[in-house]
């Protein structure tokens, strides 16, 4: 079965490239550009792994994962946040990520997290 990655972010460019790189992993990719109906996608799919971003207009993702983790239908979710910002690395630790890309992403990262957390995590 295709694992699901899915992608919050509220810069559509950022959606576009995620999905580009990852359409030949055998997976999908499902994109959020909203991050108030993320918690209803994933309520709605079996994610293996979620990229998020920290810094977004509607709601930020580290109150997002805030309320993930305290959720505990998605406690468990591997979640690595996104960010341009100097502060990105500092936020994802205090909120409790599984990890941290730096946009822009580097593509060698983003293959590790995948491999890391969807399918080494299978054995």
């Amino acid at each position: 079965m295709k694992k699901k990655i899915v992608v919050c972010d509220d810069d559509i460019e950022i959606l576009n490239a995620f999905s580009i790189v990852l359409e030949d992993q055998d997976t999908i990719v499902i994109t959020v550009a909203n991050s108030l109906v993320l918690i209803d996608v994933l309520d709605s799919i079996d994610a293996d792994i979620l990229f998020l971003d920290i810094h977004m207009s509607a709601r930020n993702g580290d109150q997002v994962l805030r309320d993930l983790r305290s959720s505990s239908k998605h406690d468990k979710l591997p979640v690595i946040m996104i960010s341009g910002h100097i502060d990105g690395r500092s936020i994802s630790v205090e909120c409790g990520a599984d990890g941290f890309l730096a946009k822009p992403f580097d593509l060698i990262d983003l293959e590790n997290y995948i491999r890391r957390f969807v399918y080494e995590s299978e054995s």
